[in-house]
């Protein structure tokens, strides 16, 4: 995992996500899920580009469920763009180009 990319469990979200003093990308992504496992670099890429400006989280859904159905989150991946812990913008999901990672991010930092 790149070093601009974290991984949590849902019991460090409030601290990592929700208390976050820069807005947070967060992927919740699945294990043998090739779409997850296609976004992983593209993810890690966008989070060096934006490193300092926004903070990159993973999430996994398998072991999260709770967390997952809290924030309507049904399936892998599906990246979530929060500002202050509230959602904003568009969530994306299933096949996830960086040219719409970065589209979202650019939007939530404006």
């Amino acid at each position: 995992m790149s070093e601009h990319v974290h991984e949590i469990d849902s019991a460090r979200f409030e601290a990592e996500v929700v208390n976050s003093p820069v807005p947070v990308v967060l992927d919740f992504y699945s294990t043998e899920c090739p779409p997850c496992e296609a976004l992983a670099p593209r993810f890690a890429s966008v989070a060096e580009r934006f490193a300092g400006k926004a903070r990159f989280v993973k999430i996994m859904r398998q072991g999260n469920r709770e967390l997952a159905l809290q924030l309507g989150v049904m399936g892998s991946p599906t990246v979530l763009f929060l500002k202050g812990g509230v959602e904003t913008g568009r969530r994306l999901s299933g096949q996830i180009r960086a040219s719409e990672l970065e589209q979202q991010l650019l939007e939530l930092l404006s």
